[in-house]
Parts: C-alpha cells; sequence; structure tokens
C-alpha cells in the first residue's frame, strides 16, 4: 500500500476565479486561453459549455443561463463565450455570480467562477 504524503486533504476543484464587469446592452464577447499543466494549448474541441449567471451561489434560477450564450471552443485552446445585446439587456446593473462548467465523454468540469458585475448603461 502507497503512503499519502497528505491523506487530510484531496482537492479536486481546480477551477480558477476569473471576476468579469461588462456592461448592460452591451455585446457581451468574452475571450479565454486555456493551458494544461506543461503550458501547452487545451484542445477544447468536442466540448459542450454552459454558463450560468445568478443573484447569488444559492439563488435557485440563473438570471442569464447556457441558452443565454454561445460557445466556441478551439483545438489552440481558445474558448469564446458570446451573448447579444439583446439578452445583455435584459439584467439591471448590479453585481452576480457566475460559474463556467463543461462536458466532454461524460466528464463535468467547472473552469471558471467569480463575480460577474453589470454596470448600467448610460446610452438607451
Amino acid at each position: 500500500m502507497a503512503a499519502c504524503t497528505n491523506p487530510s486533504v484531496v482537492n479536486l476543484d481546480n477551477a480558477q476565479r476569473v471576476d468579469i464587469v461588462c456592461r448592460k446592452g452591451d455585446t457581451f464577447a468574452l475571450e479565454v486561453d486555456f493551458y494544461d499543466a506543461n503550458n501547452d494549448p487545451i484542445d477544447l474541441t468536442g466540448y459542450t459549455w454552459k454558463m450560468d449567471v445568478s443573484e447569488s451561489d444559492t439563488s435557485p434560477t440563473p438570471i442569464l443561463d447556457d441558452t443565454d450564450f454561445t460557445y466556441t471552443g478551439t483545438s489552440g485552446g481558445k474558448l469564446y463565450v458570446n451573448a447579444t445585446s439583446t439578452v445583455m439587456s435584459t439584467i439591471d446593473g448590479g453585481l452576480y455570480v457566475y460559474g463556467l462548467q463543461s462536458t466532454k465523454s461524460g466528464i463535468v468540469k467547472t473552469w471558471l467562477y467569480g463575480l460577474f458585475t453589470v454596470n448600467e448603461d448610460v446610452v438607451e
């Protein structure tokens, strides 16, 4: 039997906190690069993505869900997450939380989470 160096802690949560600030009514266009431990781009083709934005981490219903965004993952490690200005105009300015999750071959993984700040728009 192999000895464990720290048997009291096994951390399987490797999601990274990235806070997002955007503006109500503007087109939402997020571009993120993902790399592995060797600093090589992760091939993101074949993943199904989901991003939810909620009032809090315990809110039962998100104010934006995965259907409000479009996702494009490339073999070069780039992920593009977009929402139209029409979608973004439905959110009141304020402080929210979000999570970005993928599924591939039955494996579900949360990649990013954090604060989602929506600044009010002065142009209508």
